[in-house]
């Protein structure tokens, strides 16, 4: 019995578990759509940019252990998707990339959209394969998510060109290839426990592969208690240890502060457990030190020595290897460890004490916002983190307790937190997800709001703009501080409008006691929320300041009903609208699904008096601050953007 290629294909991706992918579709795979539109059981989520449906792909793996699927059309599509495949490299994820390719009869002839993806790939992927017959279609799809989801996780890409999804051919039904990972050797584990036991000041260094598994996560508390060990998380991966934990002893990484280098620099032996330690938890590549004891346990042979000499290499499986040292019996020799454990643990806290929310007169700073989300975020709240300076706070002051799922970028791109955040939502529909971001990457990916709606995925999405690439900034005032800033500036767009663009809910939070009161807490399932903060310059002038809302850089935010007499107000100036204009309690309890966007914006004087003067002209009226919300187009789905000044600093 022969089927075209195509379902062959389809079928295999279900004999591996893929419930999922992610995609912008195109003309090279049309024969998998049409598959999939009569094949149920595969959710195909249809994206607005290719760099955004990747960015899912890597969020879904994050969420699952799995490896992410993400399927794009030749030449600008995998380009355009080649962001993500690179995040996956560096992050350690597992993810597949199938690219549609031209016609095999095309190739070699300039055709239009002609790409060598292995050339393009080759240097960011585990491994790139083309697929030029149909009867191989089977196993190098079985081989794929073998490659991706064994040893360190990472991204295949895979091209098929469009003939040979459309050819017959002999049913090959493939199975999963089942995945062995390494197992430590009992003896290798036994002499870790020896030398831990007999340490004067070890610590435990953990990410990565441990990020994905509940049970690893799990082990992690457990060595820790029985070894008094410190655990210091590797970047974007400090929710594996709840930060009320005891051993909980900070985060490795942009730019550390000093108390958590010296909870590092300071042990004597360096237990690395899960992660490549490559880039940025190395601290420049001062950590571990030569006069360290160094123990790397990693399941790659190839990678465990490459960057680092160490003192003992054990080829493992995080988990297996944490749960061997989680059963031996040993007793700790030195009785100053629980000391150890304490000041490690002290100086995380000691170091957030040092970092309260500042006052200004430009701005709310946006660590009000992070205790504000720290306190009421659910325990099972997912965090997905974008790229950029307002981030610091997140990493610095944001409790995460056990439950808590962050979902981060390890190479800083821009533009993944709005995706991540649908992905999540998505995966995880009975969790609270929400979005931190900046307005530079909000704007590279804030139409995938466009998806959020059409799925009904319910995100909250933090916006911190500043009007200007705020990491990039910092950096000119360091290396250049007696020249004028250059390209950094951003002319952004009414952020509240954006979001009624989308058909989104619209409300303003006008005191910092507000973030404490309002509704982005509460009832999940009916809200999307997208959250603007917005990071600007001092204002001289506030009664021309205008629009969504401005945080005075104090504790509070400013009504409209005061634009006329801002300039009593203390601290600072502002002038907070709704979105949701023209919206009444009464129409919105018909409402029975809501979005909700809440806007801070700080907007130069002419281009505030231009806004102002036009929405006064179309007659627009302030909603109420607590049910300002924008219909929304009978979607189930949300956007809450609180709009809120945010002054990030560097340690």
């Amino acid at each position: 019995m022969t089927k075209k290629a195509a379902s062959v294909f389809v079928q295999t991706l279900k004999n591996h578990g893929v419930d999922r992918f992610f995609c912008v579709p195109g003309e090279s795979y049309l024969s998998v759509m049409d598959e999939l539109l009569y094949s149920p059981g595969i959710e195909v989520v249809t994206c607005r940019h290719e760099g955004g449906a990747g960015f899912m792909a890597v969020a879904d793996a994050k969420c699952t252990g799995k490896a992410g699927v993400a399927f794009v059309s030749r030449g600008p599509g995998a380009t355009n998707a080649s962001i993500s495949v690179h995040s996956a490299q560096q992050g350690g994820i597992p993810m597949v990339l199938f690219i549609g390719q031209i016609n095999r009869i095309s190739t070699g002839k300039m055709h239009l959209q002609e790409m060598d993806f292995i050339k393009t790939f080759s240097d960011m992927a585990k491994h790139v394969e083309q697929i030029n017959t149909p009867s191989e279609i089977a196993n190098v799809t079985a081989r794929a998510f073998h490659i991706a989801e064994s040893g360190i996780p990472g991204p295949v890409v895979i091209a098929i060109p469009t003939d040979v999804l459309e050819t017959k051919v002999e049913i090959n039904d493939v199975k999963q290839i089942k995945i062995n990972p390494p197992l430590a050797f009992p003896d290798k584990v036994k002499e870790v426990s020896n030398i831990l036991a007999n340490a004067k000041k070890p610590v435990l260094v953990v990410g990565g592969q441990i990020h994905t598994s509940n049970n690893a996560r799990e082990l992690v508390k457990i060595v820790a208690d029985k070894y008094n060990l410190p655990v210091l998380c590797t970047y974007e991966h400090q929710d594996i240890l709840s930060h009320d934990h005891p051993s909980y002893a900070g985060e490795l990484g942009l730019r550390p502060p000093e108390p958590i280098r010296k909870n590092a620099l300071e042990a004597d032996v360096v237990l690395v457990v899960g992660h490549r330690f490559n880039g940025v938890p190395n601290m420049a590549y001062k950590f571990p030190s030569p006069n360290q004891t160094f123990i790397h346990v990693l399941p790659d042979p190839n990678t465990i020595g490459k960057i680092f000499r160490t003192d003992m290499s054990i080829v493992a499986d995080s988990e297996n290897f944490l749960e061997q040292l989680s059963q031996i019996q040993n007793q700790i020799k030195n009785n100053d460890r629980k000391e150890w454990v304490s000041l490690c643990h002290q100086r995380y806290l000691n170091n957030n004490a040092t970092l309260p929310p500042r006052k200004a007169n430009d701005g709310l700073d946006f660590a009000h916002l992070i205790d504000g989300l720290g306190k009421l975020a659910p325990e099972d709240s997912i965090i997905t983190n974008d790229a950029g300076n307002f981030t610091s706070w997140m990493h610095h002051r944001f409790p995460f307790k056990s439950s808590m799922k962050l979902i981060g970028s390890e190479i800083g791109a821009m533009g993944m937190g709005i995706p991540a955040g649908i992905a999540a939502a998505l995966r995880f529909p009975d969790k609270q997800v929400f979005s931190l971001v900046g307005d530079g990457g909000a704007l590279m990916t804030g139409s995938e709001l466009a998806t959020a709606v059409a799925q009904k995925a319910k995100i909250r999405v933090i916006v911190a703009n500043n009007q200007h690439y705020g990491t990039i900034r910092y950096h000119q005032e360091l290396h250049f501080p007696t020249r004028d800033h250059y390209a950094t500036n951003l002319v952004n767009p009414d952020f509240a409008k954006y979001g009624e663009s989308f058909g989104l809910k619209c409300f303003t939070i006008e005191e910092v006691e507000e973030i404490f009161e309002e509704e982005i807490f509460e009832e999940p399932e009916e809200i999307i929320e997208v959250v603007e903060i917005i990071e600007e310059e001092v204002i001289e002038e506030p009664e021309e300041v205008i629009e969504v809302v401005e945080v005075a850089e104090t504790e509070e935010i400013i009504e409209e009903e005061v634009i006329e007499e801002v300039e009593e107000v203390e601290l600072g100036a502002g002038v907070l609208q709704s979105t949701a204009r023209g919206s009444s309690s009464e129409s919105m309890a018909e409402i029975e699904n809501v979005s909700h966007f809440a806007c801070l914006n700080l907007f130069p004087s002419s281009r505030a008096l231009a806004r102002r003067a036009a929405r006064r002209e179309r007659g627009r009226v302030r909603c109420n601050r607590r049910l300002g919300r924008a219909v929304c187009a009978g979607r189930h789905c949300g956007a809450e953007s609180l709009s809120a000044r945010a002054k990030v600093g560097w340690n």
